[in-house]
């Protein structure tokens, strides 16, 4: 995992000439793992006992300033090795706040992918099951489990499809591309008042799973939504969206077993 975080600001001065702000040096920010060596970079090298300091300042050997402080679990979630494409921060975030996860949830996650859902649901629940076909799939999710020294994520070749390894769940999550066809699996393990979340990168596949739904009159239909992030420049008098912006990535369903 991340260790520690080296930030050195950027630096700008107003140009009366100009009229305006001028950027005279970029800012930078490293990512450090590895804290028992030397760390090397073209702003310079920072030793290891300055790696090992708490929150302060410290200089590289070109003279340049850092701030170094702790790493947080985000700043190695944001680099996590992938296979898969994950589920973004941003329908990750709502998924947890709508569906309530909390320290006492036991979770399903389905399927794995490269473990980045599993993963970031780990920091708040009781317990993950993560479950996928591809075997490929499931060495990757074990090396990010291990990476961020997870012990309450539980790894396991399983078809969504079939009969699966686990019983009582309080919330299951669906990252699938026939999901409705995980409706029969989930129900037989999922507890009543339990959540399914369902992730699906086209409205018809939601759809479909909705349909597919009704038929078996046991669950209530909450919301289906997406959710829509748009990054603004704010810089001087520049206020603006970014021409880049991450606005549409998935379509999440929540749903709720009523019987």
């Amino acid at each position: 995992m991340i260790k520690k975080v080296l930030v050195r600001k950027e630096h700008r001065e107003y140009i009366d000439e100009l009229q305006k702000s001028v950027v005279i040096s970029e800012g930078k920010t490293y990512f450090i793992e590895d804290i028992s060596k030397d760390f090397h970079s073209s702003e310079g090298v920072i030793s290891t006992e300055d790696l090992q300091k708490k929150e302060t300042v410290i200089k590289s050997s070109k003279g340049k300033e850092f701030f170094i402080f702790d790493a947080n679990f985000m700043d190695s979630y944001k680099g996590i090795r992938k296979l898969a494409q994950t589920i973004p921060l941003k329908d990750l975030g709502f998924i947890l706040a709508e569906t309530g996860i909390n320290k006492d949830s036991v979770v399903v996650d389905m399927g794995a992918g490269s473990g980045g859902s599993a993963c970031f649901l780990a920091q708040y629940a009781k317990e993950v099951y993560t479950f996928d076909v591809e075997e490929k799939n499931l060495e990757q999710v074990r090396k990010n489990v291990e990476y961020f020294n997870l012990k309450n994520v539980i790894v396991q070749k399983a078809d969504a499809y079939d009969v699966l390894p686990v019983e009582n769940v309080d919330v299951v999550l669906l990252d699938l591309p026939e999901p409705w066809r995980a409706i029969h699996s989930v129900d037989k393990i999922l507890k009543i008042g339990g959540l399914i979340a369902v992730y699906c990168p086209q409205v018809t596949q939601a759809q479909s799973f909705l349909n597919e739904l009704v038929k078996t009159h046991e669950y209530s239909h909450i919301k289906s939504i997406e959710i829509i992030e748009r990054d603004w420049k704010i810089e001087g008098q520049i206020v603006r969206p970014r021409s880049l912006s991450n606005i549409h990535s998935g379509f999440i369903t929540i749903v709720r077993k009523i019987n």
